[in-house]
C-alpha cells in the first residue's frame, strides 16, 4: 500500500500544480497589463514592466494554491483503499441474538 500512495499522489499534484501555475500567470498578466494602462497611461515599457511584476506574481501566487489543491482528499471513488473492491465483503459480520431490544 505505502508504495502505490506516491503513485496517486504525484500526478495529482502534479496535474494541479502546473493547472495553478498557467492559470496564474494567465491571470497576473491580465491584471498587471490593466493596472499599466491605468497607472501609465501610454508609456509602453512601463506596461510592460506592470505586465512582468503581474505575470511573475500571478505565477507565484497560483502555484502556492496550485499545490495546496493538490493536498486535498482524492476525487470521490479514487479513494485509497487497502483492497482493489473495498465493498466487494462487508467490513463488519452482524451479530443476530435471539433477545429482544431493550427499553430504556
Amino acid at each position: 500500500m505505502n508504495d502505490r500512495r506516491p503513485e496517486r499522489f504525484e500526478p495529482r499534484f502534479r496535474a494541479r500544480l502546473l493547472t495553478g501555475l498557467a492559470i496564474g500567470a494567465a491571470v497576473g498578466a491580465v491584471i498587471g497589463l490593466v493596472v499599466g494602462i491605468v497607472a501609465f497611461d501610454g508609456r509602453t515599457a512601463a506596461i510592460l514592466a506592470a505586465v512582468l511584476g503581474g505575470v511573475i506574481g500571478g505565477t507565484l501566487y497560483g502555484a502556492f494554491v496550485g499545490s495546496f489543491a493538490g493536498l486535498e482528499s482524492p476525487d470521490p471513488g479514487r479513494e485509497p483503499s487497502e483492497t482493489e473492491h473495498p465493498l466487494a465483503e462487508p467490513s463488519v459480520d452482524e451479530e443476530h441474538t435471539d433477545r429482544p431490544p431493550s427499553e430504556g
